[in-house]
């Protein structure tokens, strides 16, 4: 099979795509077993399984391709991202990582796997890399922020959040990140003030979200609200042990018994091992002798 054959299936492959795909594969797999070493045919087939997410039948392609052209840069970044779609992390960063002086969007993606892989100042040490060329995109600098608040050290966090929001104006991100940054630093006020102009926004789904809300109204004396909010987190994912610790702590200091065995039953019905803090409220209520 000559080039302009190779190149004239590719093209129709191409045009089936969008309508069936199946059958453009189909047609470059015929091809491949005439040509099983050309390298516009496995990227090809590679493309089009890697659009549809069938990421390990993309890289089958891929891992062919790229033993025909050792260190290329397209088929590494292509192999990488099939394996950081797949939750391969330190995989996706070996290939990465041999792409010579990698885009932005590179960066990002390896920056992103350390994080996922818990290497929070490698992710941080990349991201400061990647602000050194591209500075105009929030999301670089909430991922930034985010691994300052996991190594603890919220005083950066925040210098990071002021100088976003200098940027970007008042983000929801930002405000999310601004309360919980708030709350670490013992700022209760303030971030309780950003929960609320969070959730001005859109409302909040995650529940540890919504425990940090809570834990800020406790420390401004809003017990009724941390309530609520907490009541929230369990409907939203009922199999928390801190929720249900929380919500009996409330009601035991205004000595609501009542309300606390209440909670205490909800957790028996969904919590099949109880922390520590929830054994002893049950040995507290179970004592308790009021019905």
């Amino acid at each position: 099979m000559n080039l302009n054959e190779i190149n004239n299936l590719i093209q129709r492959a191409s045009a089936l795509v969008k309508t069936n795909w199946l059958q453009a594969v189909y047609i470059l797999q015929e091809a491949l077993k005439e040509e099983p070493d050309n390298l516009s045919l496995l990227v090809n087939l590679g493309d089009i399984y890697l659009e549809r997410q069938l990421y390990e039948r993309a890289l089958s392609y891929y891992q062919k391709a790229i033993s025909l052209l050792p260190d290329n840069p397209q088929l590494l970044f292509l192999i990488g991202t099939c394996y950081f779609s797949l939750g391969e992390y330190r995989i996706a960063n070996s290939y990465y990582n041999r792409i010579p002086d990698p885009p932005p969007e590179i960066l990002y993606n390896i920056a992103l796997s350390y994080a996922f892989l818990g290497s929070y100042q490698e992710s941080i040490d990349i991201i400061h890399k990647i602000l050194k060329v591209m500075d105009d995109n929030p999301f670089i600098y909430f991922l930034l922020i985010e691994q300052y608040v996991r190594i603890q050290n919220y005083d950066r966090a925040y210098e990071i959040i002021l100088t976003a929001e200098n940027k970007f104006g008042k983000h929801r991100q930002l405000l999310l990140l601004s309360a919980l940054v708030y709350g670490k630093k013992g700022i209760w006020l303030k971030s309780y003030h950003c929960f609320v102009e969070y959730e001005s926004l859109g409302e909040i789904t995650n529940p540890d979200h919504l425990m940090a809300y809570a834990n800020a109204a406790v420390n401004i004396g809003m017990n009724d609200r941390a309530i609520e909010l907490l009541q929230r987190a369990q409907e939203i994912n009922p199999y928390i042990n801190a929720v249900y610790e929380e919500l009996i702590r409330l009601y035991l200091k205004r000595n609501d018994y009542k309300n606390a065995k209440k909670v205490l039953d909800t957790a028996k019905r969904y919590i099949s091992r109880f922390s520590p803090v929830l054994y002893l409220f049950k040995e507290r209520l179970d004592n308790s002798h009021l019905e």
